[in-house]
């Protein structure tokens, strides 16, 4: 039984609490979520449903037109919703927080995982990632917006409403209790449907708006942690969640339980689940020790000044005008902007005294004449919302403790803080703003998502089109992790992850444009530093580049240099000799194999009719040529097939030998006599290298096997030998077509000892190879010239590109289906096919920069083509670098999935070319065009392409 004492203590505390609450002395009663209604939908303390979605951000970025744009659709899809039935029962709550404080934590956090990357590959690069992420962490913000659509009971018919409420009464009734516990059941059922409605338009606006924004529709859980994040981010750790059922509470002692409560019992069913249910969300949303400072809030580490807009913009502007604004003096800020549908109730008061006492002032007959206005304009087809703006600020909590205990908050630089903002947000459009001087506590909490609905700002109508252009309508959507990617920011210091060769994309073909000094090459050694450290990668990825110039040997250096000694030669930057120091056999076979595999004989067709290119033209027959060169390069081959009739040995010399070689023969055992041959020699260190697993002895096998295959003297002879079998085609330059090749062949065998020889230059060992390319090129304009170059190009891409283009599925099958015709044992095969599978999981890149440099000679621009289209297939990221874009091949830019613009040299022709090429509006052109020599950060528009299910849209962003 309970004692008549007991019963006076426990209303004696509820009358307390009673008090407390309507006088606001506990900050917790402000919060207005009560409980979860269902797995995405929380209910208020009215009965209303909120979901909340988080916006992370819209295809695009902001420029003038495309705002405009993007505006016109989000005024269509207001005035719709405010035409709808239940649009009385619609508010919508837009929260933005811009963050420039905390970046430095952040993104130190986030270049751990290459920090990891680079150590697993016994890479020493922590000092300059960390010294990276030092940097952005200074010079970037954090941003991020929530939508809180919430549906009240006014979307039903009157009829309608008071069985609805009275069924949430009934629901409440029938709910488990506890003493100090969460209440259930308090959301209306009766709207559910309706704010399913609301949320799934919404929704698929988001999608199809413009370039389509990208978004996720939070759980319960998801949604009150982001809102406390936003709240006290301090208190709130990455493992905090709310506790909203039975299953997230451990038992808790019921001692403070009042005894009527426990005692309540139905038969045999106890009523009281203290012992296992949620506490308040208040109590769990709202911490301990919010102190209010009069005008300022403390909360936790940062203290907090809120304002709002007392009077609406008089001419809207952007959002990101304001945001820049904030960037220069680095101020963050939060704002809400609340729109509810019953514009009837914004300003009510005001609006009638100020209809019903014109003749009193001014500014009534003002206020009356714009609510008349309104009315016509909402009569003509427009929109009128309840429109409000509340804002914050903050400052770190700056707290002493004088003599007798009492904190003492010192608040100067949230003064200036509060100060900025202030006279930001009226520069901002022309709008005024007050600071808050009622509750600071509910102001606070007003201009937190979540915290408080409806927001304490006081809202007045306001026309669709203002209320949109203030809206963050074109924030950009951040589409990569940062832990992953390559780091820009927009022109608002917003931190703008790239991630190459990304699963989003449908490949890795990536097009940077621009002239000298303006930045191209920074990104192209900031790619290739990127892929050395790669956090996705298990092994360092294999990159090869030409280059012109310098420009990636630093980076080239700092990657050797940050390898162990006995790893160095793993980083190769050097210069490409041609006048026969270096030297590649084009014919050059896979360990083993006496004929190319298809690929390489496509190639080897493309590459001799560059040589050819003298023969290509209106007298040429590109069919003709390209039969003939295919015939030279099987006869070739069968020439050196010491199993085919035309075998023509090349006999191993010991005394000649290469040193490797034959001492890896002598390693083996093998007895040789005047009329052994090389192949003999290379198959038994092959089979030799194999059973016993000896790399030293398999290189040898390699080397060996360069003095097996055919030469360039013997395409030269192997066509001669053809001219028979070709005579009936038409002659060329008045010579027979075998003559015409003949000649041509002969020719660059005189001009280029670069593949006239055995080859003497390996990088297999290498990870980052890139060859510089200037002394072989030259500065020549003569398409003399320009032939030389594709020339010297079709040598170094091979020599680059051997390790690269090779794939278990379609190589593989090849080497399976023609064992017997490529001379491969069992052993061998296996040998192929397990190094194919190790490439297909590695991770490859191959760049080349100066793309117009290549010349216009035949097969130079088609082999870019070519290797754009093979790219995919094979995992190999490409880059394309240009001063010239008219230069880039149609289909490249078709197959361009990510194009980096550093300026046109402002010249307004190449801006017209780009804008051809690319499809850019008038804005794009202009920035473009604007983009001047950087003197510390490089600017840059960006464009992207994104695969299915995300968007196939591109979207552009100036970094």
């Amino acid at each position: 039984m309970i004692s008549f004492p007991d019963r006076i203590m426990e209303g004696v505390d509820d009358l307390i609490r009673g008090v407390r609450g309507l006088t606001k002395a506990d900050h917790s009663t402000y919060f207005p979520i009560v409980c979860p209604h269902s797995t995405e939908v929380l209910a208020l303390h009215n009965g209303s449903l909120l979901s909340v979605i988080k916006l992370n951000g819209y295809m695009g970025q902001y420029f003038p037109g495309a705002f405009d744009a993007i505006k016109d659709k989000w005024s269509d899809f207001l005035r719709n919703m405010s035409n709808d039935k239940s649009a009385l029962g619609f508010d919508l709550y837009w929260s933005y927080e811009y963050d420039p404080q905390g970046m430095g934590l952040k993104t130190s956090h986030y270049r751990e995982r290459m920090i990891e990357a680079s150590e697993r590959r016994g890479m020493d690069v922590r000092d300059i990632l960390e010294e990276e992420a030092a940097l952005y962490g200074r010079i970037c913000a954090n941003e991020s917006q929530y939508l809180l659509l919430v549906t009240h009971i006014d979307c039903l018919p009157k009829a309608d409403r008071k069985q609805a409420t009275s069924r949430m009464g009934a629901d409440s009734a029938k709910a488990i209790r506890g003493a100090g516990a969460m209440d259930l059941q308090r959301g209306i059922k009766g709207i559910e449907a309706v704010h399913e409605q609301h949320v799934n338009k919404v929704t698929t606006f988001l999608e199809n708006a413009g370039k389509g924004y990208t978004y996720k529709r939070l759980d319960c859980y998801e949604a009150l942690t982001a809102m406390r994040v936003s709240f006290t981010p301090d208190t709130t750790a990455e493992e905090w969640k709310p506790r909203l059922t039975m299953s997230d509470c451990r038992f808790r002692p019921t001692e403070d339980v009042k005894a009527s409560e426990q005692q309540r019992q139905d038969k045999s069913v106890p009523l009281d689940w203290s012992f296992t249910m949620p506490s308040k969300l208040s109590e769990q949303m709202v911490p301990d020790g919010v102190v209010d400072l009069g005008k300022y809030v403390v909360v936790g580490s940062r203290t907090y000044a809120p304002m709002y807009v007392s009077e609406l913009a008089v001419q809207p502007r952007p959002i990101e005008e304001l945001l820049k604004m904030c960037h220069k003096r680095r101020l963050p800020m939060r704002l809400i902007f609340s729109l509810t549908s019953n514009s009837d109730v914004a300003n009510y008061w005001n609006r009638l005294f100020a209809s019903y006492f014109t003749f009193a002032s001014s500014s009534n007959r003002q206020i009356h004449k714009a609510d008349k206005a309104m009315k016509a304009y909402q009569e003509g087809n427009g929109s009128i919302f309840g429109y409000g703006i509340s804002a914050t600020t903050w400052a770190d909590t700056e707290v002493s403790f004088n003599q007798d205990g009492s904190a003492q908050y010192t608040v100067a630089k949230l003064q200036r803080a509060a100060s900025d903002l202030e006279t930001l947000l009226q520069q901002w459009g022309g709008q005024q703003v007050d600071s808050i001087f009622g509750c600071s506590v509910e102001a606070v909490m007003g201009s937190t998502p979540g915290y408080c609905l409806p927001t304490s700002s006081p809202l007045a109508p306001q026309i669709e089109m203002d209320i949109v252009t203030q809206l963050p309508l074109m924030r950009p959507a951040t589409l990569w992790s940062p832990e992953e990617s390559i780091w820009f920011r927009t022109p608002e210091g917003i931190l703008s992850p790239y991630q190459p060769m990304s699963s989003r994309q449908t490949s890795m073909l990536q097009l940077i444009l621009g002239g000298m000094g303006y930045g191209k090459s920074n990104l192209l050694s900031e790619n290739i530093f990127y892929f050395a450290n790669h956090p996705g990668a298990k092994t360092m990825p294999y990159i090869r580049g030409v280059d012109f110039g310098a420009s990636s040997a630093g980076v080239i250096d700092m990657i050797r240099e940050s390898l162990p000694d006995d790893r160095k030669h793993e980083a190769v930057f050097e210069m490409f000799s041609a006048n026969g120091k270096m030297i590649k056999n084009m014919l050059d076979c896979p360990l083993g194999m006496r004929y190319p595999l298809e690929d390489q004989k496509r190639f080897l067709v493309t590459w001799l009719m560059i040589l050819c290119d003298d023969l290509i033209g209106p007298e040429g027959q590109v069919k003709d040529l390209a039969s003939v060169l295919s015939a030279t390069i099987q006869r070739a081959y069968e020439k050196r097939d010491d199993r085919h009739q035309l075998f023509e040995s090349v006999v191993y010399d010991e005394k000649v030998a290469n040193p490797d070689v034959e001492k890896a023969r002598l390693k083996v055992g093998l007895e040789i006599d005047e009329h052994s041959n090389y192949w003999e020699v290379t198959d038994a260190l092959i089979a030799y290298g194999l059973e016993h697993k000896d790399n030293a002895v398999l290189y040898a096998a390699k080397v060996a096997q360069r003095y097996c295959v055919p030469r360039f003297e013997d395409l030269i002879h192997s066509c001669d030998q053809l001219r028979e079998q070709f005579k009936s085609m038409p002659d060329v330059k008045g010579k027979s077509m075998v003559e015409a090749v003949v000649n041509s062949l002969m020719n660059a065998n005189s001009i280029f000892p670069v593949f006239s020889g055995i080859t003497n230059t390996d990088i297999s060992e290498s990870r980052v190879c890139v060859f510089d390319m200037s002394e072989a090129f030259g500065r020549g304009t003569s398409k003399y010239d320009d032939w030389m170059r594709s020339v010297y190009f079709s040598v170094v891409y091979r020599l680059l590109t051997e390790d690269l283009f090779v794939n278990k599925t379609l190589s593989g099958d090849q080497i399976i289906t023609h064992q017997d015709h490529l001379g491969l044992t069992d052993e061998l095969v296996e040998h192929h096919l397990k190094y194919m599978e190790e490439q297909d999981q590695l991770i490859k890149l191959f760049w080349a920069d100066e793309l117009h440099r290549l010349g216009g000679a035949y097969g130079s621009l088609q082999m870019i083509t070519s290797m754009s289209y093979e790219a995919r297939k094979y995992r190999v990221g490409m880059i394309l670098g240009t001063q010239m874009p008219q230069h880039i091949p149609e289909d490249v830019i078709k197959l361009c999935t990510s194009a980096f613009i550093f300026g046109v040299n402002q010249s307004s022709q190449i801006a017209a070319t780009l804008g051809e090429l690319f499809s850019l509006s008038e804005d794009e052109q202009k920035s473009v065009l604007e983009i001047t020599k950087p003197v510390i950060f490089n600017p840059v528009v960006h464009f992207t392409a994104f695969k299915q299910p995300i968007y196939s849209a591109r979207f552009p962003a100036i970094c």
